[in-house]
């Protein structure tokens, strides 16, 4: 009797491969958790897209950040490195940066029917002209216009005669050349596009210099009073996403 009993009690006793064929994978029904070892993909525009939104509530939340950052530049009333000219040839430089791009991308998208890579090529080309057009054009100037934000040097607590505004916020201040968002903070943002031309095997070395020397051309304007900090940040931020959003819907194949 007592053989029996245990025979049965081990008969029912879920064994190790029972358990295993129980368990979830890959989040099908009855779990949610991914293997070991497995990495989860990450979104750019979807990380970017949350950047912009907590840049936002920041700049919202705290107006005084803006102000702080450019009264540390600020003499008074005086931005004191307006002038430098080490920071205005790079604001030019920056500013001549779509007259030499663009008209390049324009003769390889025209290169189409001349070589056997054309078609990514021309895909490629199509992509740098797209985030110069919609992320450094109209996104900037629509923006310009709807907000009519102050620039720092023509708000009242820097000697100027308009009311200091938050981002986001509709002023109508201005009615051309406004400062939210940045022009220059978008337009460096746009060049970085460029590194869809670089192999593979390169862009990582590419990148680590041009996107810290995109984020310094952007900052570049808070510095010289020409904008707020929430103008360079989020006008930079803004065409990232768009960028990566246009890399996806292009399904670009990257490098060479």
């Amino acid at each position: 009797m007592q053989t029996s009993y245990s025979a049965s009690k081990d008969v029912n006793r879920p064994t190790l491969g029972k358990l295993a064929s129980l368990a979830p994978i890959d989040g099908t029904a009855g779990g949610s958790w991914a293997p070991r070892g497995r990495t989860v993909p990450l979104h750019p525009p979807l990380v970017l897209g949350k950047l912009v939104l907590l840049s936002s509530m920041l700049f919202v939340m705290f107006p005084q950040i803006d102000l702080s950052v450019s009264r540390f530049f600020a003499d008074g009333t005086h931005f004191y490195l307006s002038g430098d000219r080490l920071l205005v040839l790079i604001r030019d430089a920056n500013r001549m940066l779509p007259y030499l791009v663009v008209p390049v991308m324009l003769v390889l998208l025209a290169a189409r029917p001349v070589r056997r890579s054309a078609p990514q090529i021309s895909k490629r080309a199509l992509f740098v002209l797209l985030t110069y057009a919609l992320g450094s054009a109209v996104m900037v100037h629509a923006f310009k216009f709807f907000f009519g934000r102050a620039r720092p040097q023509h708000v009242i607590e820097f000697g100027g005669a308009m009311e200091f505004t938050p981002a986001w916020q509709f002023a109508s201040m201005c009615e051309s050349s406004c400062s939210f968002p940045s022009g220059e903070a978008a337009s460096a943002a746009a060049f970085m596009a460029v590194l869809v031309f670089v192999p593979d095997a390169y862009r990582k070395y590419a990148a680590a210099v041009i996107v810290p020397l995109s984020i310094f051309v952007a900052l570049n304007r808070v510095v010289m009073g020409a904008h707020f900090l929430s103008d360079a940040v989020l006008g930079w931020l803004l065409v990232c996403w768009l960028m990566f959003w246009l890399h996806g819907k292009m399904g670009l194949k990257t490098g060479a």
